[in-house]
């Protein structure tokens, strides 16, 4: 009995716990929308770019101490343009490491291929050297296929939340484009 009342109670803590979460659908300008499970206690905001620009989603925790999760979709500007690959991907985080190593304590960043995802996806994380007080320490930062979308990530973090940046990736494995 008292094994039935364990497994019971743990069932009904992991429907609490899933229900939190939730799966949201953001609109894109090509009619299309990018679909992501949101981790429970996180919330969402879009922040619609200036002309031209690409929408940004942006995730905070709910309570506790703060993290930023930036995603931002971008769509192909025309039908005929080729929808990037895995080479181009690499490239361009490739690229974004450079730009950021001169601020990092690391004197190489790797840039990690983001296994599980549906499309091909690569990051790579950095420690800021000099952080203010007000700043965050840690970046991950990458891009992935999602779909026809090249999905652009920004995670900042600070001590002990490694959790964030997992979570944060696994949503990102997950995410989805969903046609009209």
């Amino acid at each position: 009995m008292k094994t039935l009342s364990g497994f019971l109670l743990c069932a009904f803590l992991s429907l609490a716990i899933a229900a939190d979460g939730q799966t949201k659908r953001y609109a894109l300008p090509d009619k299309t929308s990018l679909e992501v499970s949101i981790p429970a206690g996180w919330q969402d905001e879009v922040k619609q770019g200036e002309s031209g620009t690409p929408p940004t989603i942006a995730f905070t925790p709910r309570a506790g101490p703060t993290f930023q999760v930036f995603v931002t979709p971008l769509t192909r500007s025309r039908p005929e343009v080729p929808v990037a690959g895995a080479e181009q991907i690499r490239s361009d985080v490739q690229r974004a490491a450079d730009r950021v190593k001169p601020q990092a304590a690391e004197s190489y960043l790797p840039v990690e291929e983001l296994t599980g995802a549906k499309g091909p996806g690569f990051y790579f994380s950095a420690t800021d050297k000099a952080p203010k007080p007000d700043e965050f320490k840690y970046l991950t930062q990458g891009m992935l296929l999602v779909g026809e979308l090249a999905v652009t990530f920004s995670i900042l973090t600070n001590d002990g939340q490694e959790k964030v940046r997992d979570a944060a990736l696994d949503m990102l494995k997950r995410a989805a484009q969903v046609k009209p």
